[in-house]
């Protein structure tokens, strides 16, 4: 599939004829294209057509990091099935589709303007901590994962393993085991352990990056690689940027708060586990982290912000974390407090 890609960011004429195709543009009618910042896996265009205005997205066969990497196309319609499901449980908490063109590999949303959707990861990235909103987004992950837990129609629809593997496993915990050989054997442990737990409906980029705070609460966004399978991994995914940002914020409150927004994400999370004992399910949480920690500095993916001595601090302690191998989360923020002098 990858050797017919047609890329839309370059062919104006192409995106024209997929929005005539969708219903979305008429023959005459004007249409501005420009591209939407943030994304590295995928075209994110900005489509402007009179009054209107959309968000198209079309995946990329491969991803813009340093490191080599590959990624099905097909992962689109994974994104697709998971904003549209979703979107019964939790309608306000991801765009509208109002189009998808299945032979471009693309889709069609509603476009969320920055002035009333403001994108999380640089919140936090600037101090501004709300902790309630950690609380909220905490929620609505662990209430998408009650509702979707032990289904067999959608363990089916995203049936999306090899897709997961080679966008999560592989880059993230699969790269870090051959970096830090010392440590492969437990991280390889954890990697088939979430390979093989098939349990709910998993985003799969549950990042701040991936969140935006909006008039109704989160929008949370970029779910192509949502597979059915270990709902520990979305929030590991998510509590790890917590962590991260106390390295690099700018004062000792910045760092207290992030602790608390990490606490406060949790424990809303936990009060929607029912599909399984919550101390099994924290366990799980517990032993991914260090790896996930470790994979932003050592995978391919690394977090831009972590550099030099940062990412220093944050590779030794993650080695640390492993070798401790908590399973209950207080463990882990007790351990990063005091690595952070908190």
């Amino acid at each position: 599939m990858e050797k017919c890609f047609k890329d839309l960011s370059i062919d104006q004429d192409a995106i024209r004829d997929v929005l005539q195709t969708m219903g979305l543009l008429e023959v005459e009618e004007a249409l501005h294209v420009s591209p939407l910042t943030g994304g590295v896996s995928s075209n994110i265009l900005k489509v402007s057509t009179g009054e209107r205005q959309f968000c198209l997205k079309q995946a990329l066969p491969k991803l813009k990091v340093a490191k080599e990497w590959h990624a099905p196309l097909e992962r689109v319609f994974a994104e697709i099935d998971w904003m549209q499901t979703v979107a019964g449980i939790a309608p306000h908490s991801v765009p509208h589709i109002t189009g998808i063109d299945r032979n471009a590999l693309c889709f069609v949303m509603d476009y969320l303007p920055a002035e009333q959707f403001h994108n999380w990861k640089s919140q936090l990235l600037s101090g501004e901590i709300d902790i309630d909103f950690a609380a909220q987004t905490g929620s609505i992950l662990g209430e998408i994962h009650q509702k979707t837990a032990k289904s067999e129609a959608l363990a089916k629809t995203f049936a999306y393993d090899d897709n997961f593997f080679s966008l999560r496993l592989d880059p993230y915990l699969g790269e870090i085991a051959r970096v830090h050989p010392h440590y492969a054997d437990f991280i390889l442990t954890v990697l088939h352990r979430t390979q093989s737990t098939r349990l709910a409906l998993v985003h799969g980029d549950i990042s701040p990056k991936n969140i935006l705070r909006g008039p109704h609460g989160p929008v949370i966004l970029d779910a192509e690689c949502a597979w059915y399978g270990d709902p520990a991994f979305d929030l590991a995914f998510c509590l790890n940027h917590f962590l991260l940002k106390t390295v690099i914020a700018g004062s000792q409150e910045t760092q207290q708060k992030l602790m608390l927004a990490f606490d406060a994400m949790s424990q809303s999370y936990f009060h929607h586990i029912t599909w399984e004992p919550v101390g099994e399910y924290e366990a799980r949480v517990a032993t991914l982290l260090p790896c996930l920690i470790l994979a932003r500095v050592d995978g391919k993916s690394p977090a831009e912000y972590l550099q030099g001595r940062h990412a220093n601090n944050v590779r030794r302690a993650s080695c640390a974390l492993l070798e401790r191998q908590f399973t209950q989360l207080k463990d882990i923020t007790s351990f990063w407090r005091k690595e952070n002098g908190l």
